[in-house]
């Protein structure tokens, strides 16, 4: 029986990638030998050694830059091993966040970690602060249009960043993925501004609600009572709270979460 031309393409690949694996993993352990010997001759069996794997490693990948390869084939394998310990199953709001692998680079965890707050935060908790559920007065009804337009920017922002990562992905010149890759780090580092610009100022702002409806004013219309959902919500997580209850999860969930996102180099955006 014929192989279909994009199995047997999918087979190529994933061999020559877990070929590719190996050999990094081998240079590794040679470059650490390397280092800890004083020995002339084993030094120079191994620096042969190293070269003909690079010389291996080269042939797999024709025209690409051997030493930034060797990096990103690595980090590669160090993620998978390592997994994607995001250390949620610390926190008592955050603990049932998925935080999504976006890209396998390193340095990409930390917005995968903000993406998925958000994405969570989204579905589950952001709701509660509609119209439908928390009845405001007119200014602060005002308010709460300013931060779904911030929610808007960091979908916006984090919609750019995963395009670039698509482009990278599907980029065929080194020069090309370098390029992007740059654009990548710049993008992450302005949704991590912006997701955490959009996460301080909701948590001050229902922070000034639950303080006002505390003293029984009148920001909040509708504070002590319960949260109803209609048929059409997916997500029920305050059904038959009160509402101001539902309101300080809100808040505290926020707050957890301003403790573990950290604020980009602005320098560097």
């Amino acid at each position: 029986m014929r192989i279909p031309r994009k199995v047997y393409r999918e087979y190529i690949m994933d061999e020559k990638k877990e070929k590719s694996k190996k050999i990094v993993k081998s240079i590794k352990l040679l470059e650490g030998v390397l280092k800890s010997t004083s020995d002339a001759q084993q030094r120079s069996r191994v620096k042969k050694d190293l070269d003909k794997l690079r010389k291996m490693l080269k042939e797999l990948y024709p025209g690409v830059d051997i030493e930034t390869l060797e990096e990103a084939i690595f980090s590669d394998s160090m993620i998978k091993t390592h997994g994607d310990e995001s250390g949620l199953h610390s926190f008592k709001y955050l603990k049932d966040v998925e935080v999504p692998q976006i890209s396998h680079m390193k340095d990409d965890r930390e917005v995968g970690l903000a993406a998925g707050i958000l994405k969570h935060f989204e579905d589950r908790v952001w709701g509660i602060l509609s119209d439908q559920h928390t009845k405001l007065d007119f200014s602060n009804s005002g308010v709460r249009d300013s931060l779904y337009r911030k929610l808007d920017i960091c979908n916006r922002s984090l919609k750019l960043f995963n395009q670039t990562i698509s482009d990278i992905e599907r980029s065929k010149s080194m020069d090309h993925a370098s390029q992007l890759n740059l654009m990548k780090m710049k993008q992450g580092r302005i949704f991590l501004y912006d997701a955490l610009e959009f996460f301080k100022d909701t948590r001050d702002f229902v922070g000034s609600l639950i303080a006002d409806a505390e003293f029984g004013g009148s920001m909040v219309l509708n504070y002590s009572e319960k949260v109803e959902y209609a048929d059409y919500e997916k997500y029920r997580t305050f059904e038959d709270w009160i509402l101001l209850d539902a309101l300080k999860h809100l808040k505290e969930f926020l707050d957890e979460t301003l403790d573990i996102i950290r604020l980009p180099d602005l320098k560097k955006i």
